[in-house]
C-alpha cells in the first residue's frame, strides 16, 4: 500500500480511467465483431507487437539510464557543493570571530536563497539570479579577508581552495539540472507505446475477458512508464525530487 501511495492519486486516477476507458473500447469493438476480421492475421499482428515491443523496451531502457543518471549527478553535485561550504565554514574557525561572522552569514544567506528560490525556478527553467548573485557575495568575502599574519594568510588560501571547488560543484549542477530529455525522443517513445496499444485493438482475441485485461493490464503499464520517465526528467518538480536537504542542514548548523 505504501509503494501505492508514491504515486499521486491524481496520476493513478488518470491510470485507472484509461485502463477503464481502452477496456471498454476493446470490449465495445469485440461485441460489435471488429476481431473477427483478422482472426487470420493473429500471428502477424503478435509479430508486429512483439518487434515493435522489443524496439520500445530498448529506447525507454535506454531513456531511463540516460534520465536517472542525470537525477543521480545532480544529486551528487548538491552533496558535494553542500559539503565544500561546510568545510569552507569549519576552516574559517582559523580566522578572528570579527573577520569570520560576515563569512559564515554570507553562507548560511547563500544557503537559504538555494532553500527558497532556487529549487522552483530550476524547475521552470528561469535564471538563478538571486542565488548567483548571493554566490559570488559569498566568495567575495572569502577574497576580501585581510588577513595579519602567516597563520590568516594559510587559512585564507585554503577557503579559497574550497571556494573553487563549490564553484565548480554548482556551476556542474545548474548544467545537469538545465537538462531535458530531448522532445523528439518523449515523442517516439510515447508513439511507440500507443502502437503498441493501437495493436491490440487489433489482436483477434478469443476470450472476451482476457483480452479486457489484456488491453487493461498494457495500457496501466505504458501509462506508469511513461509516468516515471517524464517525472524523473526534471528532478526539481513532480513526485521523485531531489531533495534540498543538505542546503538546508547548512543553513541550520553554519556557525
Amino acid at each position: 500500500m505504501g509503494s501505492i501511495e508514491i504515486i499521486p492519486s491524481e496520476t493513478r486516477g488518470r491510470g485507472v480511467r484509461l485502463m477503464a476507458g481502452a477496456a471498454a473500447i476493446y470490449i465495445v469493438l469485440h461485441l460489435v465483431g471488429f476481431h473477427r476480421l483478422f482472426a487470420d492475421d493473429g500471428e502477424g499482428i503478435g509479430a508486429l507487437l512483439e518487434i515493435i515491443g522489443t524496439l520500445y523496451s530498448v529506447v525507454y531502457a535506454f531513456a531511463t539510464y540516460v534520465i536517472w543518471g542525470q537525477f543521480a549527478a545532480v544529486e551528487n553535485e548538491i552533496v558535494k557543493e553542500a559539503g565544500a561550504l561546510k568545510d569552507l565554514v569549519a576552516f574559517s574557525r582559523g580566522l578572528k570571530e570579527a573577520t569570520r561572522d560576515p563569512l559564515v552569514r554570507a553562507v548560511r544567506g547563500y544557503a537559504r536563497g538555494v532553500m527558497e528560490s532556487e529549487w522552483g525556478e530550476l524547475s521552470r527553467g528561469e535564471d538563478t539570479e538571486r542565488t548567483d548573485k548571493l554566490f559570488s557575495g559569498m566568495i567575495s568575502t572569502a577574497t576580501e579577508i585581510r588577513p595579519e599574519n602567516d597563520s590568516e594568510r594559510g587559512v585564507q588560501e585554503r577557503l579559497l581552495e574550497i571556494a573553487n571547488q563549490a564553484s565548480a560543484h554548482r556551476e556542474e549542477r545548474l548544467a545537469i539540472s538545465a537538462k531535458r530529455i530531448p522532445r523528439t525522443l518523449l515523442l517516439f517513445v510515447t508513439l511507440t507505446a500507443v502502437t503498441i496499444l493501437f495493436l491490440l485493438f487489433f489482436f483477434p482475441f478469443h476470450n472476451l475477458a482476457l483480452g479486457a485485461i489484456s488491453v487493461a493490464i498494457a495500457t496501466m503499464l505504458l501509462f506508469f512508464a511513461h509516468f516515471v520517465l517524464t517525472d524523473l526528467d526534471n528532478p526539481f518538480e513532480g513526485t521523485w525530487n531531489v531533495s534540498n536537504q543538505p542546503f538546508e542542514d547548512l543553513a541550520a548548523k553554519a556557525r
